[in-house]
C-alpha cells in the first residue's frame, strides 16, 4: 500500500501524545492520594474504595467507547478526532481534581472527589486514551513499525514521568496543588493537539471498518465476537496486573521514601532508578524484540521484576536495597511497555483472522480498561494498605514520624503485593503466546485481503 509506513515526524507526533496522557494520569496516580490524605483530609480507606469502584465502572465505559470509535467516520479518521475533542477537557479535568474547595464539609469534599474522579476517569480519559491507543494499529500496518512506535512512545512517557516526579513537589510548593495541575494540564493539552495534527490513519483497518461492514455487524454481534477472542481476555488480565503493580509502586513510592527511608527528597532518585532503565531500554527494545519476540521477552521481564520486589522485601531496609530492587523493576518492565501495547494490535489481527471482522476500538478497550482498572486497584491497595498500616496523615503536618508498625506495613504493601500480582501475571501471559502463531495469522490475512481486491 502506498505510504503505508509512518514517517519519523508522525512517529514523534504519536509519541508525545502519551506524554500528554501521562502528565494527567501519572500525576493522578502518584499524587492524588497524597493530596487527598494530607491536604484535603480524606480517609485513606475511603479514597481507595472510591477509586476502585470508579475503575470497575470504567470497564463498561471502555467497551462502549471502543464501540463508538469503531463506528466513528470523519475526515480525520475514527480515532484522531477523539484526541482532538478531549485534549482541552483532559487539562481542565486535572485542574478540577486537584482543586477540592476548602470550604466544604468532609462529606462535601468526598462528594466533590467522587464526582470529579468519575468525570475524568469514566468519561474524559477513557475517550482520549482509548482513541490514542487505537491510533497505533490504524497508523502502522506492520507489526515491526508498531514495536518501534511503542518504543519511542514509552521513551517519551518515561521522560515525562521523570519530569513529573522531579518537579511536582517543587511546583506544589510554589503554586499550590491547583497551580501545579494547571501547568501540567496546559502542557498535556498542547501535546495531545500535536498528536492529532501530526498523525494519519492509513491502514487497511479503515477499509475493514467501513460503513458497509458496520451496517452488517450489530453492536451486540461485535461484543459477542470480541468476548470469544480468548487472547483479549488473557491480555486484559496482564494489563490489569501490570498497571496494578505500577499503581502500587507509584502511589506508595513517596511514602516509602519519606516514611520508610526517612527522606522525602529521595523520591526523585528512587523514581530515576525505576524509570531510567525503561528510558534506555525502550530505545533498544526493537532489537530485543527481533531476538526474543514479545512473549518471551515479557516472560523474562516478569522474572526480573519478581526478583526486584523480593530483594526489597527480604533484605534489610536501606537506600541501597531500594535502588537495586527498583532498578530490577525498571529493567523487567521494559518489554511490558512497548511489547504489551504492540501485542494488542496482534490480538486485533487475530480477531480479524478468526472472524473476518476487525474491531480496533473495542479490542483496544483492553488497554484503557487494563490501565485504569489496574491504576484504580493499585490506588485502592495503596489506600487500604495505608489504613491497614494505621497511617496517620496528620503526623506529617506536625513533623512527627509514623509508628514503627506503620513503616513496616508500608514496606510490606510496597513489596509483597506486587510480588503476588507478578506471579499471577506470569500465569496469564504463559497462555498468551501470540508470537507462536502470528506467522499463520499474517499469511491468512494477506490472502484474505488479496482475495477482496
Amino acid at each position: 500500500m502506498k505510504n503505508s509506513k509512518p514517517t519519523w515526524k508522525e512517529i514523534l507526533a504519536f509519541a508525545v501524545g502519551d506524554g500528554g496522557c501521562n502528565l494527567v494520569w501519572t500525576t493522578i496516580g502518584s499524587y492524588l492520594t497524597l493530596y487527598y490524605t494530607d491536604s484535603v483530609g480524606l480517609a485513606a480507606a475511603a479514597i481507595g474504595t472510591m477509586m476502585l469502584l470508579t475503575r470497575l465502572l470504567d470497564g463498561i465505559s471502555d467497551l462502549i467507547m471502543g464501540s463508538i470509535i469503531d463506528r466513528t467516520h470523519t475526515k480525520w479518521g475514527k480515532a484522531r478526532p477523539w484526541i482532538l475533542w478531549t485534549a482541552i477537557p483532559m487539562g481542565l479535568g486535572l485542574v478540577l481534581m486537584f482543586s477540592v474547595p476548602s470550604g466544604l464539609s468532609s462529606g462535601g469534599k468526598m462528594v466533590y472527589a467522587v464526582v470529579t474522579y468519575i468525570l475524568m476517569a469514566v468519561a474524559i480519559y477513557t475517550a482520549c486514551n482509548l482513541a490514542y491507543n487505537t491510533l497505533l494499529s490504524l497508523e502502522a500496518p506492520d507489526p515491526k513499525d508498531r514495536v518501534t512506535m511503542s518504543s519511542i512512545r514509552f521513551f517519551v512517557t518515561m521522560s515525562v514521568v521523570l519530569f513529573i516526579n522531579y518537579n511536582c513537589n517543587n511546583l506544589v510548593g510554589k503554586f499550590g496543588w491547583t497551580g501545579m495541575a494547571a501547568i501540567f494540564g496546559v502542557i498535556a493539552t498542547i501535546l495531545l493537539l500535536i498528536t492529532f495534527a501530526g498523525t494519519k490513519e492509513r491502514t487497511h483497518a479503515e477499509e475493514n471498518t467501513s460503513k458497509k461492514q458496520e451496517n452488517k455487524i450489530s453492536v451486540r454481534e461485535s461484543f459477542k465476537l470480541l468476548f470469544e477472542n480468548r487472547y483479549f481476555w488473557l491480555l486484559t488480565v496482564v494489563f490489569v496486573i501490570n498497571y496494578t503493580v505500577l499503581g502500587v509502586n507509584n502511589g506508595l513510592r513517596i511514602y516509602y521514601a519519606r516514611d520508610v527511608l526517612g527522606n522525602v527528597g529521595l523520591m526523585g532518585t528512587l523514581t530515576l532508578c525505576f524509570i531510567l532503565p525503561k528510558l534506555i531500554g525502550n530505545l533498544i527494545y526493537p532489537y530485543i524484540n527481533k531476538v526474543l519476540g514479545k512473549w518471551k521477552s515479557m516472560m523474562i521481564g516478569y522474572a526480573i521484576e519478581l526478583l526486584g520486589v523480593l530483594i526489597m522485601a527480604f533484605t534489610g531496609t536501606s537506600f541501597t536495597t531500594a535502588v537495586i530492587g527498583l532498578v530490577c523493576l525498571g529493567i523487567g518492565g521494559i518489554p511490558h511497555n512497548a511489547g504489551l501495547f504492540a501485542m494488542v494490535a496482534d490480538v486485533i489481527d487475530y480477531g480479524e483472522w478468526k472472524t473476518g471482522v476487525r474491531l480496533d476500538g473495542m479490542t483496544n478497550s483492553v488497554t484503557s480498561f487494563g490501565m485504569k482498572v489496574g491504576a484504580g486497584l493499585g490506588s485502592a491497595i495503596v489506600g487500604w494498605g495505608l489504613a491497614w498500616a494505621a497511617y496517620d496523615g496528620s503526623l506529617t503536618a506536625k513533623g512527627v514520624a509514623q509508628a514503627a508498625v506503620t513503616i513496616s506495613g508500608i514496606k510490606t504493601v510496597f513489596t509483597m503485593v506486587p510480588a503476588v500480582l507478578i506471579v499471577i501475571g506470569m500465569v496469564a501471559l504463559f497462555f498468551c503466546n501470540l508470537d507462536k502463531i502470528y506467522p499463520q495469522i499474517a499469511k491468512g490475512l494477506e490472502e484474505k485481503r488479496a482475495n477482496e481486491k
